[in-house]
């Protein structure tokens, strides 16, 4: 079902483009001021009524031709500072955002003014301060080596979060507030865990009246402007928007209108509480079928007006950004929400769930085609072959979106972790691709693992390449054959993810401790029924999963070891380790027997299944850890984002012939250049990795434009996805539709290119707001020319 797009999305959405990023600093201040006002109470009262003052008191604006209304700072683009969870960084770095390389900000002389203001009162208080004070040295030594980061949840929010929208749709926040008085009604506050657990419901209930507050600000102003307006149909406009706020979120949604608004108020609310990525809205085309079927079926709404209100939701959604370090940007390039949104799929009795929003949905992604939702399709034996055409069309005109999840291998995966059957059939990805269900505190980035620089330890005895300096344990530097050397490797993985684990728990605890989410447990069930916030172990499952890094250098790298030192023994380790630490130079003939050797993404057992016994490996060492929250360390994850580029740039050089200081492998996908046999070969290589033990992992692939040129090329697509996902088995694609010709002329040239969008990792970016660092890396990735 093709709707056209309307003269007023593409109006908005120019608009939208036109917004350089900027800081906004009205978050820090309000929530300093009640930091102040409320110091001595319970933490979880305080979070609580900090989000109180934010909402009654932080501008808001409907701008001209909105449809759906609600801001989370100043104005669009526009990102606003959470100081409770760091301010050392801010304090040296307010003055480079709007110098620095990779995502610069627009930072006014009166937003700096105000965040210097507010520095003095958190020194201290903080989430990073107070975990640097904590953490072993020996964390902080392999931290300082870039073995991993945690820089997500060091100084910003937790989200990965799949909120109930559902029942808040049906319920309304007053039957939250009921649930919650219900609650403490029942209490014996003489118990101190059920005193603890009054505090929390107390907390629930104020943040309710909160959001219902900042809804009710929305509908005075939307009145007040009708009052105003000349046109009669921007008034009307207007004064239907007045209604729907003065009966959502407090009540249950009636209508197509009140439902997305509500859906949109909730996903702005928790961005401002958490200041987390990934507040994924989940299955809205499942959601929100019933209240568009019914108003259709009354006449109450057409296809079209449908239509542009997803429209506006969508451009909403590329309205929010994310303030992070200089380090940070690098990690998370291109402001990257991960606010992910799923179509498709099945039922919780396996039946095919498209409906007409399942298209619709698509039809927005065309219409306004920039880097949010983090958009997904599911897919299954049954998914319509009319459904993956429509897909296609829209993967054909680039950005990487809609990444593509199958439910032939995601379902049994979260069954594998417990998950029931029907529950696991209503999953949704959570973030980049990692899976999840409603109910779970995912904890979906537990850092980032750097294994290629674990094998450099392993070979250099527990010293940085790089430095020199001993930052592991010592594993010894006999290597008699290639079992000597898988074995130091494995002893050198378990040293490092023990102190992955050390600080992901710490983090929790803190976290736990300083910055409860009261509004997020509010929509996460388990919570509300425990008298817990979701820190504390509310959710009904709870799990953190890390995410392994540079999976193809390793696999190549074994195994280059392993045919050209102990089969064809044409060199020795010795000589092998000298060509390393001198980063090939004198050493090119070393070089280039190992990039001869065997290479992931080519159909090869030899290395394929190599870098299936890698994985496994990391993922044995991550599941033997629990977190404080009563759950599991895991599963792990196979992605990068866009850390490949610093993780490579402090690695030195490796034994695949990469050389020191260069960009690490992508995901699971293979090196650069490295695969040479076509897309299938690549699929084939990647669907040997055990995926049922994964919560997700990233595979990318680029084309040329002229392979989606024609229907017949879209069919011969969609039969290549059906093969990687339904038969090979494997969880996920992504696939960048764009020439390297266009992306060298956006860098020349880019005014142009504004709105160009690209797939970085798991996300999807614009191209001319990255580095020229991570635009060269996507430059590099290999082009396929042809199915």
């Amino acid at each position: 079902m093709k709707i056209n797009v309307t003269q007023r999305v593409q109006n908005l959405r120019e608009r939208l483009i036109s917004y350089k990023p900027s800081l906004c600093s009205e978050r820090a201040v309000l929530i300093t001021q009640s930091y102040q006002e409320t110091e001595g109470e319970p933490m979880v009262i305080r979070r609580a009524k900090a989000l109180k003052n934010i909402l009654d008191n932080m501008t808001i604006y409907i701008n001209e031709e909105e449809l759906i209304i609600g801001n989370q700072a100043i104005k669009p683009r526009s990102a606003p500072v959470f100081p409770e969870f760091g301010t050392s960084w801010l304090e040296k770095e307010l003055d480079t955002f709007n110098t620095r390389v990779q995502d610069k900000m627009l930072v006014c002389d009166k937003a700096k003014k105000n965040i210097q203001n507010i520095l003095p009162y958190w020194k201290g208080l903080t989430i990073k301060e107070k975990l640097f004070k904590m953490l072993p040295e020996s964390v902080i030594r392999v931290r300082k080596a870039k073995i991993f980061t945690l820089d997500n949840h060091e100084e910003g929010g937790l989200g990965h979060v799949l909120p109930d929208y559902k029942t808040i749709l049906e319920t309304g926040l007053n039957g939250i507030k009921e649930q919650a008085q219900k609650k403490i009604n029942c209490a014996n506050i003489a118990d101190s865990n059920e005193f603890k657990n009054v505090l929390f419901w107390e907390a629930i209930k104020i943040v309710s009246d909160a959001v219902i507050g900042f809804s009710w600000r929305f509908s005075k102003l939307a009145k007040n402007l009708a009052d105003q307006e000349v046109n009669f149909q921007r008034k009307t406009e207007l004064i239907r928007i007045s209604e729907v706020c003065s009966k959502i979120p407090a009540n249950p949604a009636k209508s197509f209108d009140e439902a997305i608004q509500c859906c949109w108020f909730l996903q702005l609310v928790i961005q401002i509480e958490t200041n987390g990525t990934a507040i994924s809205p989940g299955r809205l085309d499942q959601i929100l079928f019933p209240y568009y079927y019914n108003d259709f079926l009354k006449g109450e709404i057409t296809n079209e007006k449908t239509q542009e209100l997803i429209d506006c939701f969508w451009l909403k959604l590329n309205e929010l950004i994310k303030l992070r370090s200089n380090e940070g940007s690098y990690v998370h390039a291109g402001f990257p929400m991960n606010q992910n949104l799923v179509i498709g799929g099945q039922n919780e009795n396996g039946e095919d769930v498209t409906n007409e929003l399942t298209y619709m949905f698509l039809n927005a992604q065309e219409h306004i085609h920039l880097s949010q939702p983090q958009f997904s399709l599911r897919v299954h034996q049954n998914t319509p072959n009319e459904l993956l055409l429509r897909a296609a069309e829209i993967i054909g005109l680039g950005g990487g979106i809609p990444q593509l999840l199958s439910d032939e291998i995601l379902i049994p995966s979260l069954i594998h972790r417990g998950i029931p059957l029907k529950l696991a059939r209503n999953y949704s990805p959570i973030g980049c691709v990692e899976v999840g269900v409603i109910g779970l505190w995912g904890r979906g980035n537990g850092g980032y693992f750097n294994i290629p620089k674990v094998l450099e330890l392993a070979l250099n005895n527990g010293r940085d390449r790089l430095t020199g300096e001993k930052i592991s344990i010592e594993t010894g530097t006999n290597f008699n054959d290639f079992n000597a050397v898988l074995i130091a490797f494995q002893k050198q993985l378990a040293y490092c993810i023990k102190l992955l684990a050390v600080e992901n728990n710490l983090i929790d605890m803190l976290h736990g401790e300083l910055v409860p989410h009261v509004f997020i447990s509010l929509v996460v069930p388990g919570c509300i029924e425990k008298g817990k916030d979701v820190t504390e172990g509310g959710a009904l499952y709870n799990w953190t999963n890390p995410l392994g890094v540079g999976l193809a250098n390793v696999a190549d790298s074994l195994a280059a070891i392993k045919k050209k030192i102990f089969e064809e023994k044409l060199f020795n380790i010795e000589e092998l380790l000298e060509a390393l630490d001198c980063n090939f130079e004198d050493k090119k003939y070393i070089q280039k027997a190992l990039q001869d050797a065997p290479k992931y993404g080519n159909d090869n057992d030899e290395v394929d299944l190599m870098a299936r016994l890698v994985a496994n490996l990391f993922i044995d060492e991550i599941e033997k850890y629990q977190t404080p929250r009563g759950g599991i360390m895991g599963p792990a994850s196979l992605f990068s984002l866009s850390v490949s580029l610093p993780f490579g740039w402090a690695t030195g050089a490796t034994p695949d012939g990469r050389k020191a200081k260069t960009p690490l492998a992508d995901g699971i996908s293979p090196t650069h250049g490295n695969d040479v046999n076509g897309p299938t070969a690549v699929l084939k290589s990647a669907s040997k990795l055990d995926h049922i033990r994964t919560s997700g992992s990233i595979l990318n692939q680029k084309f040329h434009p002229t392979v989606f040129a024609s229907s017949r090329d879209l069919i011969k697509f969609v039969e290549l996805i059906r093969t990687y996902l339904l038969d090979l088995k494997g969880s996920h694609i992504q696939i960048n539709v764009v020439s390297a010709d266009t992306l060298r002329q956006a860098q020349k040239e880019p005014g142009k290119y504004r709105d160009l969008v690209i797939r970085v990792t798991g996300y999807s970016a614009f191209f001319t707001e990255l580095s020229k660092e991570v635009q060269d890396d996507i430059i590099g990735r290999t082009e396929h020319q042809a199915i």
